[in-house]
């Protein structure tokens, strides 16, 4: 620090605390710089006050703290309370829930409280064991982040276990990405039925919730049968438009739960199929217009003349005719949507 003409009145001390002020924090040295000011101008705590926008009790504080502490008293104090709730469950039973974490590190506290109940005749309840579990450093923070977003999540999730009987019972619709000739950008829209097969197909030069919802028109006419449910994933083409005109029609919208393909998996499988059988061999264009041409040429294909192994090697319009003549039976072959 340095003084012209003369020793200012405690000025000598404040530059002591400078060269002592190596474990301060950038908030206790900022600190320390407005008490030298304040000594610098006549210890005057309105016009010091004034002059940094601080409150004057706050100023009063940090010189009382500076007195009683020195430097080190400038530093933030710890925020914990003084007084700490002290956990309230049986040593025992703590050592029995960490036991069971360590065995079973994917379960839940719902499912650890449920096994203490069942096996063990302890009732405790999931929060509590959630406590412990986060006292013992045993939660996931990114796993247990997106449990609860997805837990508080207002979206609809297809209900699990749900059998698909029938066509329609859920068309899943997802867009793919495509690089057209000289670099033009396209969005291949895709809607597949879970149990026939069967596929509506089209492309855009942009993606969005009214073009989304387009789609679903063309859907509604080309599908040979009633939709009774739709599965996307969280794309906001799939929001706005698309969602509201699902609920118009009064028609479920589910949604899976983020980064997990796997729930998409048939309109996943078929857009692999177009990758290998369709763009692969030639098919892409440099106009929507002739993309789209060529891309309806392939739906029918891919509808009415190419034998699906998981259909036992019928079409999926064959499939479908037999399943109308037998209409009333589920199939040999019952369709479990994934769930993950």
């Amino acid at each position: 620090m340095t003084v012209y003409g003369h020793i200012l009145p405690k000025a000598s001390s404040i530059a002591l605390w400078y060269k002592r002020s190596a474990n301060l924090s950038n908030k206790a040295r900022n600190r320390l710089k407005i008490i030298d000011w304040y000594y610098s101008h006549g210890e005057n705590i309105s016009l010091t006050s004034r002059h940094f926008g601080i409150q004057r009790s706050t100023l009063r504080r940090w010189k009382k703290r500076l007195k009683k502490e020195g430097l080190v008293g400038l530093n933030d104090k710890s925020k914990r309370p003084h007084h700490l709730r002290q956990p309230s469950t049986l040593s025992e039973i703590q050592l029995m829930v960490v036991k069971i974490r360590k065995s079973n590190p994917f379960w839940s506290k719902y499912k650890i409280s449920a096994y203490l109940e069942q096996q063990e005749g302890i009732k405790i309840h999931p929060s509590t064991v959630g406590k412990i579990l986060k006292r013992k450093g045993l939660i996931n923070k990114k796993i247990s982040q997106k449990k609860r977003k997805a837990a508080l999540s207002p979206k609809k999730r297809y209900p699990k276990g749900l059998i698909i009987k029938e066509p329609g019972d859920l068309v899943q619709i997802d867009t793919k990405y495509l690089t057209g000739i000289g670099g033009t950008k396209f969005y291949q829209y895709t809607a597949i039925d879970v149990l026939t097969k069967i596929r509506v197909l089209s492309v855009s030069s942009s993606i969005s919730s009214k073009q989304a919802r387009k789609f679903l028109f063309e859907c509604l006419k080309e599908f040979p049968f009633r939709i009774k449910a739709i599965q996307t994933d969280n794309g906001s083409e799939f929001f706005g438009f698309f969602d509201k005109e699902l609920r118009r029609l009064n028609i479920p919208h589910y949604f899976i739960y983020p980064h997990s393909p796997k729930q998409n998996s048939y309109i996943e499988r078929s857009h692999l199929t177009d990758e290998y059988e369709f763009y692969r061999q030639g098919k892409m264009r440099s106009s929507v217009k002739g993309l789209l041409l060529l891309l309806k040429e392939w739906q029918y294909k891919y509808n009415y003349l190419r034998p699906h192994q998981s259909l036992g090697y019928l079409t999926p319009m064959k499939y479908f005719e037999e399943f109308k003549f037998k209409k009333g039976r589920i199939p040999t072959r019952d369709y479990l949507v994934l769930q993950t």
